[in-house]
């Protein structure tokens, strides 16, 4: 029988979904810092477990591979255009240096996420090199400090954005994290939703 529609369509990608619809309302409709850094948050722990959730379904061939390049097109949008949206609203400060970083770090983004897309995927036990998952850590980490303490001042923005490109393409081996680390991350990932919501 014939398709009406193209896609798959299946339960297994919903996390995936609502971590794209996140980024897109913090692109688009979020007016303040703490509540980008906020959704930033939620949508990177929607890309820590959509892998499991979906683990947890029976599919075929076609959802696993499409879940697959499902994931890796959201996290363009979650983790590439977003935190370059954040950048540019609220850290940057040299005009065309910061787009010219802009673009360097979307490029990162980019480059990792078609290079593991050409090649296969990911190794099952190691990240090579930083996943850019890590960006809804270290952006929002940094951004707390911004809010309380005025980082900026010391340490630009730009470096952040500067090492998160480097490191998203350079060639190392990064242990992928166990259960309780997930569990861990998500506990602090509650402290700083917290810490973000007294300053809204």
């Amino acid at each position: 029988m014939k398709k009406i529609f193209l896609g798959v369509y299946h339960p297994s990608v919903l996390l995936t979904y609502l971590g794209l619809s996140i980024s897109l309302y913090g692109v688009f409709f979020s007016k303040s810092l703490a509540f980008s850094l906020i959704l930033l948050i939620l949508a990177g722990l929607c890309d820590t477990f959509d892998g499991m959730v979906a683990n947890a379904f029976q599919r075929n061939d076609l959802e696993k591979a499409f879940g697959v390049q499902i994931d890796s097109l959201s996290d363009l949008i979650s983790f590439g255009v977003f935190p370059v949206q954040i950048y540019l609203q609220y850290f940057a400060k040299f005009g065309v240096v910061s787009f010219l970083l802009s673009v360097l770090y979307l490029l990162s983004v980019v480059t990792r996420l078609a290079y593991f897309n050409a090649s296969g995927g990911e190794k099952k036990d190691y990240f090579t090199g930083l996943a850019v998952t890590y960006a809804s850590f270290f952006i929002p980490l940094y951004g707390l400090f911004s809010v309380y303490f005025s980082i900026e001042k010391i340490l630009p923005g730009e470096l952040l954005y500067a090492l998160l490109a480097f490191f998203f393409v350079f060639n190392f081996r990064m242990k992928k994290p166990s259960l309780k680390i997930r569990i861990g991350l998500l506990l602090l990932a509650v402290l700083f939703v917290i810490l973000l919501v007294r300053k809204l």
